[in-house]
């Protein structure tokens, strides 16, 4: 299950990356990627918008948005795997059980 969950992620990650790519922010979405998979302990909001140019609210903005995105990939990757559309949300629920034990 363990596999699955990564694999899984990983996918959405591909795919967000190369939508970062595509419109030419590939740097943005290096440093601000480790915000998806769960706390940081070595980059602050603040150093991450000093990378990037940016301000601090802005990043905040970013990162929030990247997260969305990144929640919609993981839903779309998920609805491949079950036969039901209602399914996904108990999916993406074992999902994170999965990948948080």
């Amino acid at each position: 299950d363990r596999q699955w969950a990564e694999t899984l992620v990983g996918r959405a990650l591909g795919v967000l990356a190369g939508e970062f790519a595509g419109v030419g922010k590939t740097e943005q979405f290096e440093i601000l990627k480790p915000w998806l998979l769960g706390p940081l302990d070595s980059l602050s909001q603040s150093d991450a918008a000093s990378r990037l140019g940016l301000s601090e609210g802005a990043v905040k903005v970013a990162i929030h948005r990247l997260r969305l995105r990144f929640r919609e990939l993981v839903k779309a990757e998920i609805a491949h795997t079950v036969p039901d559309p209602a399914q996904v949300q108990d999916e993406l629920r074992y999902l994170v059980d999965v990948l948080a034990s």
